[in-house]
């Protein structure tokens, strides 16, 4: 912010005030300026923060062959399979271990062995619609205590389904998780739910990757996320026959 000093010029004037025959009076003396005060220098911002720039992939680069295969195995957009319906659950949400990943973004379009809750099962629905972040209850108000009466279809998924999705990919269970707040589930019917009646996961499609010793990285194309541009990065850790998922962040690369 630049400074401006407003410097003021003082002039004191003597005047003189007397009779009429008195002696002549003084001569008037001459203005006094003040002293000019020094130049305070312009103050200058600090320079900005150099942009962050994205490192390359430390390793053996993937062949051709390698990296083909890798994105045949994660391009979930185009697999009618319940193995797209899964892995794209791992991409809704980032996270520098995979025990942090959010359950309930992994959950909100996971259909993979779920079941729709019809009217029939009423005494489920209650229970369901009285827990804590039910997001109908409004409307139960008005339409009644039913499946039928919610906006959008009701999804049960059993948590040994979910568990045999993250063993199967990430080598852990629910059990493992840390992020669970905001989740739908009931003890007594060992059971998650969503609402979702449309079908868009997550996406992850790599163009490079590097193996550097057990672990591979995978990273995506630039893609603009919040105002900046980001790479998604997937880390892969060997472990004894299978690749397993580690972790799934985004990496700034320095441009907006």
């Amino acid at each position: 912010m630049r400074i401006c000093l407003l410097l003021l010029l003082f002039s004191l004037t003597l005047a003189s005030c007397g009779a009429a025959p008195s002696p002549a009076p003084p001569p008037e003396e001459a203005p006094v300026e003040t002293a000019r005060p020094e130049e305070v220098p312009v103050e200058t911002l600090p320079p900005e923060a150099p942009a962050p720039t994205l490192s390359p992939l430390e390793g053996t680069p993937l062949t051709e062959e390698e990296l083909a295969q890798a994105e045949e195995a994660f391009h979930s957009r185009v697999h009618p399979s319940d193995r797209s319906l899964e892995l794209g659950c791992f991409f809704t949400s980032t996270y520098a271990d995979v025990t942090e990943l959010d359950l309930k973004e992994f959950l909100f379009y996971y259909f993979f062995e779920s079941q729709l809750l019809e009217d029939g099962d009423a005494e489920e629905f209650l229970a369901l619609a009285a827990l804590p972040g039910f997001p109908f209850t409004e409307v139960l108000e008005d339409e009644g205590p039913l499946p039928s009466g919610v906006p959008a279809p009701i999804h049960r998924i059993p948590r040994s389904a979910v568990d045999k999705t993250l063993e199967t990919y990430a080598g852990i269970t629910t059990a493992d998780l840390k992020n669970t707040e905001n989740v739908l589930y009931l003890p007594d019917y060992d059971a998650y739910y969503n609402f979702t009646s449309d079908y868009g996961p997550g996406w992850f499609q790599p163009v490079e990757g590097a193996r550097d010793g057990d672990t591979v990285r995978l990273r995506s194309q630039p893609m603009g996320h919040m105002g900046t541009q980001v790479v998604q990065e997937l880390t892969l850790r060997e472990e004894g026959d299978r690749w397993l998922i580690r972790s799934f962040t985004f990496l700034p690369t320095g441009n907006g």
